[in-house]
């Protein structure tokens, strides 16, 4: 459902008649995201990794009145995802796919300084096969896992020069994590395991906006600690890079 509403953002934001062609930016961008947390994540004496990410597109539609609307869909891998299964862990390859919408205004106090407002979401769609053994028996089994981020943050942006801006702010991450991990030990022992939680916590980040060859990036560090059995902490990184404007 989420893909199908970023995917009809992206295209409500293109053909909308009220944010006209004379006062709106239409922009694609490469869109990198990567967040993980120090430890696993443990609810109730089970684990499960709290790491998602990668690579896709963004398109938005930047307006001169009514701020910067965009939707996003990407594509990652990671080569060792874990999780708890029958008294052990059992870990391997996991693929992802991310998927999300977000909005943002510029609220300008003079010419160097402006006030931001971010609302951004995001799902996470992970899937993989893990190995191990459980007492004493191979253990394959399926994982399958949604994670979602919702952050909103306050900001303040502080422009160097025209072409170089820093941007601090603080704000609320709401998240959610259900893992689900099916399989067999040894021949034919069939077990299952499942890890769900939520949350909302305090987030802060910092950001940079600059060019490189007169081509615009942003990159944005992120930093949380999650209301779980063991308060981990969860560092994310978000770059953007123009790929073409129109």
């Amino acid at each position: 459902m989420v893909i199908r509403f970023a995917i009809g953002l992206s295209l409500a934001l293109l053909g909308c008649p009220a944010l006209s062609f004379a006062e709106t930016d239409y922009t694609a961008e490469l869109d990198m995201t990567y967040s993980q947390s120090n430890k696993r994540i443990r609810i109730d004496g089970k684990t499960a990794t709290f790491r998602a990410g990668g690579a896709g597109l963004r398109l938005q539609a930047d307006h001169d009145r009514y701020g910067m609307f965009y939707g996003k869909l990407g594509y990652g891998y990671s080569p060792k995802e874990s999780a708890s299964y029958s008294g052990t862990t059992l870990s391997g390859p996991a693929e992802s796919l991310f998927y999300g919408a977000g909005y943002s205004y510029f609220y300008s106090l003079n010419h160097r300084y402006k006030l931001k407002f971010s609302s951004d979401y995001v799902e996470y769609d992970i899937s993989g096969d893990l190995e191990g053994d459980v007492s004493g028996l191979p253990t394959v089994a399926r994982l399958t896992s949604l994670m979602t981020t919702h952050d909103t943050v306050l900001a303040l942006r502080y422009s160097i020069n025209r072409d170089l801006h820093v941007t601090l702010g603080i704000g609320e991450r709401k998240w959610s994590i259900e893992a689900l991990a099916k399989g067999t030990i040894g021949d034919s022992i069939g077990a299952t395991s499942e890890v769900a939680a939520s949350g909302s916590d305090p987030i802060s980040h910092i950001g940079i906006e600059f060019k490189v060859k007169n081509i615009p990036v942003r990159a944005f560090y992120s930093h949380s600690t999650l209301t779980a059995d063991n308060a981990p902490v969860v560092h994310g990184l978000d770059i953007q890079i123009l790929l073409h404007g129109f």
